[in-house]
C-alpha cells in the first residue's frame, strides 16, 4: 500500500511545484537537466568482465567529498563505479576528483524515470552515500534483485522529526536497504527509532575523517601566494558561508583591522553557493574594503586585505593560507543553518571556529571542542574576541590546530571498515 501511495503523491508533489524550482534554478544560474533526470543517461559501455558494477550516489558537494577516499578502494577491490549527483556543483566536484569516471546525473524518483536510468546504469550494487534517500530507486532495485546500501548514513534531528510523522513509511524503506552503515550511535539510535533493521545498521564512522591530515608547511603556503597574487600576512579563511554569515565575519574583521596590530590581517570570504558571489562582492564593496577576487585577479592585489574565493573546488587547498578557520552556515543568516563539514581545515592543523547552528554536524562539532581544537562563538562579538584572543597568542592557536589535526586522525578508517563491508556483496556480483 505504501508504495502505491509514493507513486502517487510524489508525481503529484512534483508537478505542484515544479514551475518553482525552474524560476528558483534559473535565478541561482543552477543548470537543471531535464532531459538526463527524466529519461536516464542513456545507453552506456557493456561491463567489463569479472568487474562487478557500482553505482554511487552522492546528493551534492559534501557528500562526493565524503566519497573521495571510497571510490578509489572500490576500484582497488575490482569494482567499476559509475557515479552520479543530484546537484550541478556536486556533478562539477565528481567530475574533478575522478576525472576518468562517469559522472551521471540522478534521475528523478519517476517510475519512468528510475527504470530508464537503471536499465542504462545496470548496477550489481548502489552505494548511496549519507543521506538523499529516494524510495522509488530503492522499490525499482529491490524488483531486478540489485542491494542497496546506505554508507556513512547521518541524519539531523530536524529530518527525524519530519520523517517521524510518516514512521511507518521510512520504516519500510529503510529495511530496503541490505546495509546501513551510520557515522556515530546517535544516528544509528535515529534510524532505529525510524524502524530500520539492527541487525543490518552498524557504525562505522565518516567516512570525511579519511583524508590526508598534513599540517601547512611554509612552502606551501609561500607557493600559494605566489599563485594567487595574494599578499603576506596572517590570514583568516572563512569558508563556506550563507547569506547573512558574511556581514558577521565581515564586522568582526572590519573591527579588528581598526586597530594597529592587527593592520596585516587579510580575510578570504569563501560563499558556499556560486548564486551568492555577486552579493557577497557588492557586500564587500559596499564597506569600502580594498578586496580582490580569485577568479579575477589584478596587479594591486598584494595591497588589498579582502578577497573572494570566486571560484568552485579550491576552498579545501587555500585553507593552507589560513592562521585561523571559520566554517559557515553555522551563524544566523538567510538560512536554516546546520553547519558544514569542518574536517577540511581541521586536517590542515587550523584551529576551527563556527557559529552555535551546526546540528548537521553536532557530535563532530562538540568532540572538537571537547578535544580543544574547534570553538563555538555564538555571535561577532563572541567572533571578534575570539580571533582577537588566537592572534594575539599564536601558541594557543598552533596548539588547538593540532588538537584538530589529531582528531582527524584517530576517527580515521571508515573507508576500510566500509570496504570489508561491501566485500560480500562485491564477490556475490562477479
Amino acid at each position: 500500500m505504501f508504495r502505491i501511495l509514493y507513486k502517487i503523491l510524489y508525481p503529484l508533489g512534483f508537478f505542484l511545484t515544479w514551475p518553482y524550482w525552474i524560476v528558483h534554478d534559473l535565478i541561482h544560474r543552477k543548470p537543471y537537466s531535464f532531459r538526463s533526470k527524466f529519461l536516464g543517461p542513456g545507453p552506456l559501455l557493456p561491463k567489463k568482465p569479472g568487474r562487478p558494477r557500482v553505482w554511487l550516489w552522492a546528493l551534492s558537494l559534501g557528500e562526493v567529498l565524503a566519497a573521495r577516499e571510497l571510490v578509489p578502494a572500490l576500484e582497488e577491490a575490482g569494482a567499476e563505479v559509475v557515479i552520479s549527483s543530484t546537484t550541478a556543483i556536486g556533478r562539477d566536484a565528481a567530475s574533478r576528483a575522478w576525472p576518468s569516471r562517469l559522472v551521471l546525473s540522478s534521475p528523478l524518483d519517476f517510475s519512468l524515470s528510475t527504470r530508464r536510468f537503471v536499465e542504462a546504469v545496470d548496477p550489481d550494487l548502489l552505494v548511496l552515500v549519507e543521506t538523499d534517500v529516494w524510495p522509488g530507486i530503492l522499490f525499482r532495485l529491490r524488483r531486478r534483485g540489485v542491494p542497496a546500501v546506505l554508507v556513512s548514513a547521518r541524519m539531523s534531528p530536524k529530518s527525524i522529526r519530519g520523517y517521524g510523522h510518516i514512521r511507518f513509511f521510512w520504516g519500510q524503506v529503510l529495511r530496503l536497504f541490505a546495509l546501513i552503515t551510520t557515522q556515530s550511535e546517535d544516528g544509528r539510535r535515529r534510524l532505529l527509532d525510524l524502524g530500520a533493521d539492527p541487525e543490518r545498521t552498524l557504525v562505522v564512522g565518516d567516512l570525511k575523517f579519511d583524508r590526508e591530515v598534513r599540517e601547512s608547511a611554509p612552502e606551501t603556503r609561500a607557493a600559494l601566494l605566489a599563485e594567487t597574487g595574494w599578499p603576506e600576512g596572517r590570514w583568516i579563511v572563512a569558508g563556506s558561508t550563507h547569506a547573512g554569515e558574511d556581514e558577521i565575519i565581515l564586522g568582526a574583521f572590519t573591527s579588528l583591522r581598526e586597530k594597529a596590530k592587527y593592520r596585516d590581517l587579510k580575510l578570504l570570504l569563501a560563499p558556499r553557493n556560486r548564486s551568492d558571489f555577486l552579493a557577497v562582492w557588492a557586500l564587500i564593496k559596499r564597506l569600502n574594503l580594498p578586496a580582490g577576487h580569485r577568479e579575477k585577479p589584478a596587479p594591486d592585489d598584494l595591497n588589498k586585505d579582502v578577497f573572494l574565493l570566486d571560484t568552485l573546488g579550491e576552498l579545501d587547498r587555500l585553507y593552507d593560507l589560513a592562521e585561523i578557520a571559520l566554517v559557515g552556515k553555522s551563524w544566523a543568516g538567510l538560512h536554516k543553518g546546520g553547519g558544514h563539514n569542518p574536517l577540511e581545515p581541521a586536517a590542515k592543523g587550523k584551529p576551527v571556529l563556527f557559529g552555535p547552528l551546526t546540528h548537521n554536524y553536532r557530535w563532530m562539532t562538540r568532540a572538537l571542542q571537547e578535544v580543544g581544537g574547534g570553538l563555538m562563538v555564538p555571535d561577532q562579538a563572541a567572533l571578534t574576541a575570539a580571533l582577537e584572543d588566537l592572534l594575539d597568542n599564536p601558541d594557543k592557536a598552533r596548539d588547538m590546530g593540532r588538537r584538530a589535526a589529531d582528531f582527524v586522525r584517530i576517527h580515521q578508517g571508515g573507508v576500510r571498515k566500509t570496504l570489508d563491508l561491501l566485500q560480500p556483496f562485491l564477490e556475490k556480483a562477479r
